[in-house]
């Protein structure tokens, strides 16, 4: 009966009266909770607060720039898809030497820069979990296979591994343009080279005017030049950077000229006569690659021509013949 009585003398206690609102001893309990929590919550603001404006006056006082630089790092978060691949390349499902070869095709197909890598990644998942259910909708719709799910589930499969595999496919696509467009602009660069080593200039600087200089025209070879000008002030090795030019390119053709210059960089032999020929070479070598795809042409057209032309023209060889077949038999 005491314990009762201590009880109801500490709820009585507890309840708060405001006016006419009272509140009980667990009402009580919850706002005195809910205002601790607030007190706690405003001071850890205020903390982060005071560290922000710190970090802003030391930024200001080292320049405006830092301080415009910091708030755009800030603003700038990576997209979804993005972190996915980064997520998905931090585990073992993809090893290094696989992200190296897809880092090895996206620098052919032109792709360049930090994040492209994982979002290549997060394409490949976003294919393969999109492919397998499309390829169930298919089956669902077409109501095929019905009664075999273990077929059914190793199209799914197959469906996932082609998603997983398509953007691979549209990047190797995407390379062999690029490496056409550079095999059409690297006979163009090679004679404006010529001309630049004829008035006098020297490797680095013929190669970056040569970069400025088609920017218009082929922009895939400008920004390759461009490239090689700046690894060549850079690099120690000045023919490192002609050997990474050649490499990104991907072009057979290419190697003999980085083997010209770097020549031309170790004896200091003349460019200009050794440029004109490989120029003239490569510029055989373009019209042979077009002559033989001319050459093709006819051999893709008998297939078109022989679909759509042919039966065209037997309809209209044939129908008048056909006609008078038919009223030569339909007279008595």
């Amino acid at each position: 009966m005491s314990a009762i009585l201590d009880t109801g003398w500490l709820a009585d206690v507890a309840a708060i009266r405001i006016g006419r609102i009272h509140l009980g001893s667990l009402d009580a309990c919850v706002l005195a909770l809910a205002l601790g929590l607030a007190t706690l919550a405003a001071l850890n603001l205020w903390r982060i607060g005071e560290g922000e404006d710190r970090e802003k006056r030391l930024l200001r006082a080292l320049g405006g720039d830092w301080l415009r630089r910091a708030e755009r790092v800030r603003r700038q978060r990576p997209p979804w898809y993005q972190r996915l691949g980064t997520g998905i390349a931090a585990t073992k499902i993809i090893g290094t030497a696989k992200q190296e070869s897809l880092l090895a095709a996206l620098i052919a197909a032109g792709i360049k820069g930090h994040g492209h890598l994982s979002a290549l990644i997060g394409a490949k998942v976003c294919g393969g979990a999109a492919f397998a259910p499309l390829c169930w909708l298919l089956l669902e719709w077409c109501r095929l296979l019905v009664g075999a799910p273990t077929l059914r589930f190793a199209i799914m499969v197959g469906a996932f591994v082609l998603g997983w595999r398509f953007p691979e496919v549209v990047l190797s696509r995407l390379a062999l343009r690029r490496r056409r467009r550079l095999e059409t602009g690297m006979p163009d660069a090679l004679d404006l080279l010529v001309i630049c080593a004829a008035a006098g200039l020297s490797l680095d600087h013929a190669i970056e005017q040569v970069g400025q200089v088609l920017r218009a025209s082929s922009p895939e070879v400008a920004a390759e030049f461009a490239a090689t000008a700046a690894e060549m002030r850079v690099l120690p090795v000045r023919h490192q950077a002609l050997v990474n030019l050649a490499d990104r390119a991907g072009l057979a053709s290419l190697q003999s000229i980085v083997v010209t210059l770097n020549q031309s960089l170790k004896f200091g032999t003349s460019l200009t006569d050794s440029l004109r020929i490989l120029a003239a070479e490569m510029r055989a070598e373009r019209l042979a690659h077009f002559e033989h795809r001319a050459a093709r042409l006819p051999v893709l057209l008998t297939l078109p021509l022989m679909a759509l032309v042919l039966p065209s023209l037997m309809i209209v060889i044939g129908t008048p013949l056909v006609l008078r077949i038919l009223d030569m038999l339909a007279t008595p």
